[in-house]
């Protein structure tokens, strides 16, 4: 059965950072993807620009009609009433079963209110999964893996390779470190690459990726 996926992020370049290869994968089985951009990283020490995002997610195959910009501020960020219902709206007109955003335990701000605004938003659909980005507490501790190919880590690469501006200065997007925590993350569980989440719940049993 196709399911309607939703991956929010806090800033461009996190979606494809914290599970890339798993919207790869996501797409291979055909399911729809949609994506949430809060903010546009307009205060990052590298801002991208948007053109660099649309970039990376039209070389992970996701539509461009598919990908919605919140324009939130950078750097403030709030889980208040605007940012939740904002986000419910998009899970109630794509009909979401499945939702992907930052764990709750970030050290950057933007990120901890982006996945507690999403987990109200999402409180009833059947499945939320936490990513894990370099911002990540140590305390991360996954309990879901996914299991993916190498064709999926690169194409999880490649889409970060637009992101221009912040490779081509001493950002944190370091596309060493991509592939070495798929590789970990694959050893973790059995598998060449993975990516790792926690769980924030799993209402109902679905198919796994």
């Amino acid at each position: 059965m196709k399911q309607n996926i939703l991956a929010v992020g806090a800033h461009p370049d996190d979606i494809e950072l914290g599970c890339g290869g798993t919207i790869a994968k996501h797409l291979e089985l055909k399911d729809s993807i949609y994506v949430v951009i809060m903010t546009n990283g307009e205060n990052g020490n590298h801002p991208p620009d948007r053109s660099e995002c649309l970039r990376s997610l039209k070389k992970m195959g996701i539509k461009k009609e598919n990908i919605i910009f919140g324009n939130f501020p950078d750097g403030d960020l709030s889980d208040d009433n605007g940012t939740v219902s904002f986000i419910e709206n998009q899970i109630k007109k794509f009909n979401i079963t499945k939702v992907y955003t930052h764990n709750p335990n970030d050290r950057h701000q933007d990120h901890r209110n982006c996945s507690n605004a999403v987990s109200s938003a999402a409180r009833n659909i059947p499945e939320i999964l936490f990513f894990e980005g370099p911002s990540t507490r140590v305390s991360f501790e996954p309990h879901y893996f996914v299991e993916i190919s190498e064709q999926n880590l690169k194409k999880k690469i490649e889409s970060l390779r637009a992101y221009k501006t912040q490779l081509a200065k001493n950002s944190i997007l370091n596309l060493e470190w991509v592939k070495n925590l798929a590789k970990v993350n694959g050893m973790r569980c059995n598998s060449k690459y993975s990516e790792a989440f926690e769980i924030n719940h799993i209402l109902k049993e679905g198919k796994n990726v």
